[in-house]
């Protein structure tokens, strides 16, 4: 070994790794990020009413149930076909990520929150009530199951204790 390989050798052995808040930040987004998209895609967004002849529903990003007649069970769904009813609840769990590493206000996280909760409402009803149907309604209504919110608001209000201490 060459006397400046012994000497990098040296020098990268007494390098420690420094956690700059950056990185804290980032490791904090990611994980605050990655369990609030997980609940926004496990957990259910809406009670499903099919105005028609179907069977309503409890609904997931990726799951249903369904209680009737000629079947009860889950189901498993594309997230994709929900995107339109689920979009700012994706949203609202980037921002809530975004609070926890102080990229966004509370009251911003709040609105998207809430406009995430009224989604479902403001996509299918219009469908349901305003579209002439020939026949029944193809496009059932949406009812909030609003626990995402509630899981948000808790962060929220956990985030401004931690602030306040």
């Amino acid at each position: 070994m060459t006397k400046s390989e012994s000497k990098f050798l040296d020098n990268r052995a007494s390098v420690e790794k420094v956690d700059t808040p950056q990185s804290e930040n980032n490791r904090r987004f990611a994980f605050v990020a990655s369990i609030m998209l997980a609940i926004a895609i496990l957990l259910p967004f809406a009670y499903r009413v099919d105005v028609g002849p179907g069977p309503d529903s409890i609904r997931a990003m990726i799951w249903d149930y369904i209680e009737s007649s000629w079947y009860s069970g889950f189901r498993i769904w594309n997230p994709l076909d929900t995107l339109p009813y689920t979009l700012l609840r994706l949203i609202f769990a980037i921002m809530l990520a975004r609070l926890y590493t102080g990229n966004t206000s509370p009251q911003k996280t709040l609105m998207v929150g809430i406009l995430a909760e009224i989604q479902p409402v403001l996509v299918s009803a219009p469908l349901v009530f305003l579209v002439d149907w020939p026949g029944d309604p193809l496009v059932p209504l949406y009812i909030p199951i609003p626990i995402m919110l509630v899981l948000g608001v808790v962060l929220l209000l956990w985030s401004k204790y931690k602030q306040a201490q």
